[in-house]
């Protein structure tokens, strides 16, 4: 399925650094540079997939770049990265892949077109839509940790507004698929925050036990306790095509490294957005 917005020849320039994370070349390379001093497991190659946070940098940067640091010694074995993001403002289509190169300050980020369209081809719902990408930061706020981590590699960027169960089997499934056809293997990555907006004490007694589903690599049972607990994570749908994609490929659990939430900056707690980085090996 082909979208009438879709663009194909252009570059999908930054629109978030400023906001989100630093503009200036030198400095937002200090400052991952600094995120990355921190001691993390190293997973390398035997992690699949993983699940970061989209906030701007100084409530949520240090928490991504825990996973990214965590896998980035096995980059070596990845030939593209699949990163998938929800779609916060309702542009385009329910399921939207870029097939746009994207730039950072950092550089141009190249997009993997012969993957991205093989997973449409692949997929009942997915469709090459720029639309969807075009205001939508879940995305565009990890590309500069992708650089980073994992240098010059190719994206498969995709927007989910469509978070259903049945969507994200259908991303999996087409991913596989896809992957399978090209002889590729992707990284895949979950852009996701999770509880917003009530108290510290509530997000917790919400994520916790929607965090050790992921953990144990229980992905129907988190896509369908997200809306049970009412819990306000936006990327629950990437979340569980990571879980089913890691399971699919071997993966035997995700290791949480990080569970924080924007209070710790703010001085907040009445009134907090949650962020969890975790890594599926």
């Amino acid at each position: 399925m082909v979208s009438k917005y879709l663009i194909g020849v252009y570059m999908r320039d930054y629109m978030f650094a400023g906001s989100f994370y630093p503009k200036p070349k030198k400095e937002l390379e200090g400052l991952i540079k600094s995120y990355f001093e921190r001691s993390v497991p190293d997973f390398g190659a035997k992690a699949k997939s993983m699940i970061v946070p989209h906030a701007g940098y100084i409530y949520s940067g240090q928490t991504a770049a825990l996973a990214y640091k965590s896998v980035s010694t096995g980059k070596q074995n990845f030939d593209s990265v699949i990163i998938i993001g929800p779609n916060h403002t309702g542009l385009g289509d329910p399921v939207g892949i870029s097939t746009e190169d994207w730039s950072t300050p950092m550089g141009k980020v190249r997009n993997d077109k012969n993957f991205g369209m093989e997973i449409i081809s692949s997929s009942k719902l997915a469709s090459a839509d720029e639309l969807s990408h075009s205001e939508e930061h879940s995305i565009e706020v990890q590309l500069p940790f992708i650089q980073y981590a994992f240098g010059d590699i190719p994206i498969v960027p995709i927007c989910m507004g469509d978070q259903s169960i049945d969507a994200c089997k259908d991303l999996h499934e087409a991913i596989t698929k896809a992957e399978s056809k090209l002889k590729r293997h992707p990284f895949v990555i979950a852009s996701s925050d999770f509880n917003h907006y009530e108290s510290e004490h509530v997000a917790s007694s919400k994520d916790i036990p929607l965090l050790k589903m992921l953990e144990g690599l229980r992905a129907e049972e988190f896509n369908e306790n997200v809306i049970i607990s009412e819990d306000s994570a936006c990327g629950y749908g990437p979340s569980t095509v990571a879980a089913l994609y890691a399971k699919a490929h071997g993966a035997k659990r995700g290791e949480l490294l990080e569970y924080t939430n924007s209070g710790l900056k703010t001085g907040d707690m009445s009134s907090v957005v949650a962020y969890a980085s975790m890594v599926f090996v």
